[in-house]
C-alpha cells in the first residue's frame, strides 16, 4: 500500500508540474517580459537579455534566495494555470449553453435559418451539406452544443430512450476499454477548452505586450478547432455505446426483446420506468 501511494502521489505531482505548474511558469516569465518590453520594445530581446542577467546578479551569492525565488514562481504558474482551467470552463459553458433565452435566440434563429436555407442536388448532397451545420435541427448557440445534443435526440428518435435517464444506468454495464475511450474524448474535450482559456489569458497579457495576443488569438482558434474534434468523437462515441450495448441494458431490466433489439415502442417503455414518474 505504501508503494502505491508513493507511486500515486508521484503520478499526481507529475501532472500538477505539467499541466499546472510549467504552463503558469511560462506564462508568468513572459508576463515579466511583457512588463520589461512593453508594446514599443516588443521585440528587443537584447534589452530583455540585460533585464534578466541584472535580476539574475542579485542570486549569484545568495542559493536560498534563488530556491525560494524557484518555489515562488512555480506557484504562481500553478495559481495561474488553475485560472486557466477557470476560465476553460467558463469557455465549455459557453460552447455547450442552451440559453438564457435573451443571449442564445438570435443564434439559434440564425443556425436553424442555415440549416433550413440549405439545398441539395439531390438527398445525400442535401444531408452532407446539413449535417455540416448540425445533425439535427439547431438548438444550440454553437456547433458543438448541438453535436452533443444531437445524441440525444438521434437515440430517442431511433430506440424510444429518453437519453439523460437511459445513459447512467447504461454507462454501469459497458466494458472498460469503452468507458475509458468515452473518458478519453471527455477529457480531450476539458483539455481543447482550457487551451483556450490560456488564450484569453494571453490575450489579456497583450494589453501589455502585443505578441502575446498574437499567441492568445492562435490558441483560441486551435483549441476551438480541437474542442470540435473532440465534441465530435465524443458524440460518436456516445452513439455508438447506445448502438452497441442498448439491448444489454433491456435484458438486465427483464425487458424482453422479441426482435432481437430495442424498437421506439420498448425504449419507450423502458424509459418510462427509469423516469420513475419524474
Amino acid at each position: 500500500m505504501n508503494a502505491f501511494l508513493s507511486e500515486l502521489g508521484k503520478k499526481l505531482a507529475e501532472r500538477w508540474v505539467s499541466l499546472l505548474a510549467l504552463p503558469g511558469a511560462l506564462f508568468t516569465a513572459l508576463t515579466a517580459a511583457g512588463s520589461v518590453l512593453g508594446h514599443r520594445d516588443a521585440l528587443d530581446w537584447r534589452r530583455l537579455v540585460r533585464a534578466a542577467e541584472d535580476f539574475t546578479a542579485h542570486y549569484d551569492h545568495r542559493p536560498v534566495s534563488a530556491v525560494l525565488l524557484a518555489a515562488v514562481l512555480l506557484g504562481a504558474g500553478a495559481a495561474v494555470g488553475l485560472l486557466a482551467r477557470g476560465l476553460g470552463a467558463v469557455v465549455e459553458w459557453v460552447w455547450l449553453m442552451s440559453g438564457p433565452a435573451w443571449l442564445t435566440d438570435r443564434f439559434v434563429r440564425r443556425r436553424r435559418d442555415r440549416w433550413r436555407g440549405v439545398s441539395g442536388a439531390d438527398r445525400a448532397a442535401l444531408a452532407h451539406a446539413r449535417n455540416a451545420i448540425a445533425l439535427t435541427l439547431p438548438d444550440r448557440p454553437t456547433w458543438i452544443g448541438d453535436r452533443l445534443r444531437a445524441v440525444g435526440v438521434r437515440v430517442h428518435g431511433q430506440y424510444g430512450l429518453d437519453f439523460p435517464f437511459a445513459w447512467p444506468r447504461l454507462w454501469v454495464l459497458l466494458p472498460d476499454n469503452c468507458r475509458n475511450d468515452l473518458i478519453t474524448a471527455r477529457d480531450a474535450l476539458t483539455g481543447a477548452s482550457t487551451q483556450s482559456g490560456w488564450g484569453l489569458l494571453y490575450l489579456s497579457l497583450g494589453t501589455q505586450w502585443w505578441p502575446a495576443a498574437l499567441a492568445g488569438a492562435a490558441l483560441i482558434l486551435v483549441g476551438r478547432r480541437r474542442g470540435r474534434e473532440a465534441a465530435a468523437n465524443l458524440a460518436d462515441l456516445t452513439e455508438s455505446a447506445v448502438d452497441l450495448y442498448a439491448a444489454d441494458l433491456a435484458l438486465s431490466l427483464g425487458v424482453e426483446l422479441p426482435s432481437g433489439h430495442v424498437t421506439p415502442a420498448l425504449g419507450r417503455q423502458i424509459s418510462e420506468r427509469l423516469r420513475k414518474g419524474a
